[in-house]
């Protein structure tokens, strides 16, 4: 069968399992069978082992995992509750966008609800109304998805273009930027009162060294992300000296093998993808028909976000897709890259299936048309951004 018309069936039954609530990491295995069997046929199972099983394979999970063992060990110690109660007294009501930003660099399942409930009082306190409490939780919970290495959509984004991180953060900056610019513009009306205290501050930074280590080594240093998130660890835990006990109860909540799966589910999608040509087979028939490839990009990417409510959900689908408009290694195209992560981004943060919105707008009983009237304008002017600067560096 022709690869692009595999490609497309394969895309379509990933998108159909989703809907029916298939998990994410199931539905992306079962389309790169579905490709594999269509392009190459049975040794496509072959080559799918060879993928799983690969070091780079092994190498992603294990940076997933760490990842999310920094975040559980950070929030078991206490660390983010003394953050939390730090802040709200150095930033006043301001705090109730500072908390979430913070948490947002600690990305875990659900996690917008942790920040929801650290920053309850506040919205009470200062009578913020559910709809807004909503959407400040919400998006700034989110504002470094983009450059954050800790998140599993761009860790696997990064394995797919196989560049440095470092290369990913110096092309999506402006993505952070113009998610800071869109929240800051809808929450004018707090208040900024900064009490300067040493020992709230001292409290703020040893809460957050394990976050600052990470930042430190990778960004500064340049070290490879597995080995800063085994650094950051292994000082958290020889500063808090766990039993056997605490390890057991960490693990049980990092060692997620859905997410393991979806790893092993998007490699094996991208490298049959390679394997077959599908996608550049499917961008020559849009060429065919005059359809620029930037368009089709930005297309695909938010409609597989929106679509989905996933964020791993664009770089696993629409990015092994897109490495010819993106580059990998030694040809990734920055700016290409921003366009196909921003699009995706803008499409999973109004997707009313994001578990994040969903939880939030729940636990403060929010009504959603209210919380939209923020979300729509301020993904609005974060498109806007993005598409000037891409139009400008392209």
């Amino acid at each position: 069968m022709d690869p692009s018309i595999s490609l497309i069936i394969a895309i379509a039954s990933i998108l159909f399992l989703i809907r029916l609530k298939v998990n994410i990491s199931f539905s992306i295995f079962i389309g790169a069978i579905i490709l594999g069997f269509l392009t190459l046929g049975i040794k496509s199972i072959i080559q799918i082992l060879i993928i799983i099983s690969s070091l780079s394979t092994l190498r992603i999970v294990s940076v997933v995992i760490l990842a999310f063992t920094l975040g559980y060990s950070m929030e078991y110690f206490g660390l983010l509750e003394r953050l939390a109660s730090a802040t709200q007294r150095m930033f006043g009501s301001f705090s109730v966008a500072i908390l979430p930003a913070l948490f947002g660099f600690l990305p875990m399942p659900g996690g917008a609800l942790i920040s929801a409930v650290m920053i309850k009082d506040l919205v009470k306190e200062y009578e913020i109304t559910p709809e807004t409490a909503t959407y400040i939780n919400y998006w700034f919970r989110h504002l470094w998805v983009a450059i954050w290495p800790l998140y599993p959509s761009l860790i696997i984004a990064i394995a797919i273009v196989d560049v440095n991180f470092v290369k990913v953060v110096e092309a999506d900056y402006i993505i952070a930027i113009a998610a800071i610019l869109a929240g800051l513009y809808f929450i004018k009306d707090l208040s900024l009162k900064f009490k300067w205290s040493i020992s709230e501050l001292k409290q703020i930074l040893i809460s957050t060294y394990p976050i600052v280590v990470v930042a430190l080594l990778g960004l500064v240093l340049k070290l490879d992300l597995l080995l800063t998130l085994l650094i950051s660890i292994f000082l958290l835990y020889i500063h808090k000296k766990p039993k056997l006990s605490d390890f057991t109860t960490i693990f049980k909540k990092t060692i997620d093998l859905k997410l393991i799966l979806l790893v092993m589910a998007v490699m094996s999608f991208r490298g049959l993808i390679e394997e077959t040509n599908a996608a550049l087979t499917l961008f020559d028939h849009l060429n065919d028909v005059n359809i620029p490839i930037a368009l089709a990009a930005f297309i695909l990417s938010f409609t597989i976000g929106f679509a989905t409510g996933i964020e791993m959900s664009y770089t696993s689908i629409a990015l092994p897709l897109l490495t010819i408009f993106t580059g990998i290694s030694s040809s990734f195209n920055a700016a290409n890259f921003m366009l196909v992560f921003a699009a995706g981004y803008l499409g999973v943060m109004i997707s009313p299936l994001h578990l994040c919105l969903v939880l939030t707008n729940e636990y403060y009983q929010s009504e959603i048309r209210g919380v939209y009237k923020k979300l729509i304008p301020s993904a609005l002017i974060l498109a806007t951004i993005v598409l000037v600067y891409y139009v400008l560096v392209s």
